[in-house]
């Protein structure tokens, strides 16, 4: 039965609640980014070890929940469009974003790594032009970064637009009706995990490397989690199950956690298979109770929903800034940590803000034009007449 609460069809704040904390998560990952042993952009003068555990349970997470929260956006999206005016808004809400990222948002970041890395000298304004060269990185200085989600959810957006367009089809009625059907009994969610862990099996030899046309696994990982993401929005009545298995699922992520908690500690084929049933577990249960316990949209999830977008743009160049600018703070490793997280985060934020209350700045993050308030209209009088 329908859940009363929460229309399926209406705007999801679930969904927007599940993407503020994923990206306040992103955040805090890439902050600790620059204070443990993995190779990045910049690096603190002392390390924290300790970090390094959280932070593989979180790059295990944060990013496939995203993309699956994009992949159920655009089903929804669909509900509201055609597939062109789809195919549009996204053009305007990613590409362009994107490319105003490359040319303006990352190239702060690439100026401080090269700036610490000994390998620039010299102010930004000297350093810029490198950037209008055209050369990718790491050669040279023309890259997006941590923008890689953006850029990857665009190509799979177009690619998919003549999927979107059969599933709008009253011939895929019946189909999507005997899938959903077919996922609502049993523990059959769970046999959606099938093709991310062939994909993982297949192709985890190839390296990550964000580029796009050298990338397979993460290409097909990712995708994978955007057309399940997809589907999974496509099937109202699934949500109605994994609210009611919701203590289940929990039960089953917090097993299959302890199980493959340490990380690397099994064979090749357990290792990865564990990691994938790890994923697919915390997703179902981090979607079940999202939409258990969220159940109204509040104006301020409203607002930091909005928030979101820009504030993933900007975070990680905020991080390296801040982050260059007190990387010798004469203070122990734990308090430099939180001085850095705590300058950038609010910051992000505030630029944040600012970038939601400028018109002009506004689609430049993918965000859409502000409604217009109504004008007045015309004053009756008690005759009836307009005045």
């Amino acid at each position: 039965m329908q859940s009363p609460h929460v229309p399926t069809t209406a705007h999801r704040p679930d969904l927007d609640w599940l993407r503020v904390v994923a990206i306040v998560l992103l955040h805090l990952f890439h902050t600790g980014m620059m204070f443990n042993h993995w190779d990045w952009h910049l690096k603190a003068p002392v390390k924290l070890e300790v970090l390094e555990g959280p932070m593989e349970v979180m790059h295990l997470l944060r990013m496939p929940l995203l993309m699956l929260i994009s992949g159920l956006g655009t089903a929804l999206a669909l509900k509201r469009r055609t597939v062109g005016a789809f195919a549009r808004d996204r053009t305007k809400r990613l590409l362009l974003p994107l490319l105003f990222g490359m040319f303006v948002i990352v190239p702060p970041q690439l100026y401080v790594e090269r700036v610490f890395r000994g390998q620039f000298q010299g102010s930004y304004a000297t350093f810029y032009p490198s950037v209008l060269d055209l050369v990718p990185y790491p050669a040279g200085n023309l890259s997006w970064h941590h923008l890689w989600f953006v850029a990857y959810l665009f190509v799979y957006c177009m690619l998919a637009l003549p999927l979107f367009a059969a599933l709008e089809s009253a011939r895929a009625r019946p189909l999507l009706a005997r899938v959903e059907a077919w996922l609502c009994r049993g523990a059959n969610l769970a046999w959606l995990a099938v093709p991310l862990a062939l994909n993982d099996l297949l192709l985890f030899r190839h390296p990550q490397t964000h580029a796009l046309f050298d990338d397979p696994h993460t290409f097909g990982h990712y995708g994978l989690l955007f057309l399940l993401g997809h589907l999974l929005g496509r099937c109202p009545r699934v949500w109605d199950v994994l609210q009611e298995r919701r203590w289940w699922l929990l039960g089953t992520a917090g097993v299959v956690f302890a199980i493959m908690a340490p990380p690397n500690e099994y064979p090749l084929v357990p290792e990865r298979l564990g990691r994938i049933a790890a994923l697919w577990s915390f997703l179902l249960t981090a979607l079940a109770w999202a939409r258990h316990c969220v159940r109204r949209e509040r104006p301020w999830l409203k607002h930091a929903q909005e928030l979101s977008y820009p504030f993933y743009i900007l975070h990680q160049t905020v991080i390296l800034l801040v982050g260059f600018a007190l990387l010798h703070l004469p203070v122990g490793p734990w308090l430099h940590f939180a001085c850095v997280l705590g300058v950038s985060f609010v910051a992000t934020w505030a630029l944040s803000e600012l970038v939601a209350r400028l018109a002009w700045l506004r689609p430049l993050f993918g965000l859409k034009p502000r409604a217009q308030a109504p004008r007045p209209g015309p004053v009756a009088t008690p005759s009836g007449h307009t005045a």
